[in-house]
């Protein structure tokens, strides 16, 4: 079993780099190498692990299985590392994190500097993200995501819960009107957000003992929450927001809220994902701490609009 641990991880950084060139460029080893430690490997097994063509390479159903197993094999290996760091209380090595790109580029990149010099001997890569993730196979450590599924083998660390506002511009409402009940949605225009996975289209609202949701339509769909709110600010139409995306539209007067007195119940919650292990490497368990504080209990973007929720209670 030993000696199929130094092949195993070559193939999985093969694997992850899509070409065995790559592979030997990370590894500080030989091409020749790679590939005869890899050929090795099927011979072991009995199994065809990669197939090969001049200008590609595709695992096979056997190679995806062992690739999944061998990134669990080199983030224990990780760990181990980092435990043994432990003992001196420092958080050292790469950090990969994966993070929801308009949340992260409002809200979380602007605090990294903060937690860089918390930990000097750290080295921090960031992939901002707008599709649905692979935690494994895109070799992140961890996972800041706002969707709702919890991809299998994978542990999920809830750090917040997003509240929602209804807004328009005054521009919009001078022409149509402001709605007084969400029934009423169906004649605005309504910007909707229509991603790869989910469409946004079917908007929940509670007051009392009343709820109802109504699915709304419009001229406008996009993939992008930021563009959204920019469309609702040129006045193009009503937009059910996640409150995390406003600055000071509120306070400035370039967005107005609507139906104040009923919630938005729609569930959107941030979720620290990483893979389910034993003991959690403390780089990750650092970085999550320190954004969990960083956000806050209510989270600090919040704030400006508590009297506004207050109000829906």
């Amino acid at each position: 079993m030993l000696e199929l641990l130094e092949p195993i991880a070559i193939f999985t950084h093969v694997a992850r780099a899509g070409s065995f060139s790559a592979a030997a460029r990370k590894l500080g080893i030989s091409k020749s190498k790679v590939s005869t430690q890899v050929a090795d490997l099927e011979h072991k097994l009995g199994v065809q692990l990669i197939q090969r063509t001049t200008r590609s390479l595709s695992l096979t159903e056997a190679g995806h299985l062992l690739y999944v197993q061998g990134e669990e094999l080199l983030r224990d290996a990780d760990q181990a590392v980092a435990s043994v760091h432990n003992l001196n209380d420092a958080t050292r090595g790469v950090l990969k994190v994966g993070i929801s790109q308009s949340f992260g580029t409002m809200h979380i990149i602007p605090a990294l500097p903060e937690f860089m010099a918390r930990h000097p001997e750290l080295e921090l890569q960031v992939s901002l993200l707008d599709h649905k993730v692979d935690v494994v196979s895109e070799g992140l450590d961890l996972l800041l995501t706002m969707s709702e599924q919890l991809p299998l083998g994978m542990v999920a660390r809830p750090l917040m819960k997003c509240q929602f506002l209804l807004v328009a511009s005054p521009e919009y409402i001078a022409r149509h009107g402001e709605p007084t009940r969400p029934e009423q949605l169906v004649d605005h225009n309504c910007l909707v957000y229509h991603g790869e996975w989910h469409e946004h289209s079917v908007w929940q609202f509670k007051r009392g003992d009343d709820y109802c949701e109504i699915g709304v339509s419009g001229n406008f769909r996009v993939d992008n929450a930021p563009a959204l709110k920019s469309a609702a600010v040129s006045g193009l139409g009503v937009v059910y927001l996640a409150s995390y995306l406003m600055e000071d539209e509120i306070n400035k007067g370039t967005l107005v809220p609507l139906l104040r007195d009923w919630q938005l119940t729609h569930h959107l919650p941030l979720q620290a994902v990483y893979p389910r292990r034993k003991h959690l490497a403390p780089k990750v368990s650092s970085f999550i701490d320190f954004i969990k504080n960083h956000i806050g209990t209510p989270p600090y973007w919040d704030a400006p609009y508590q009297s506004l929720y207050d109000e829906r209670r």
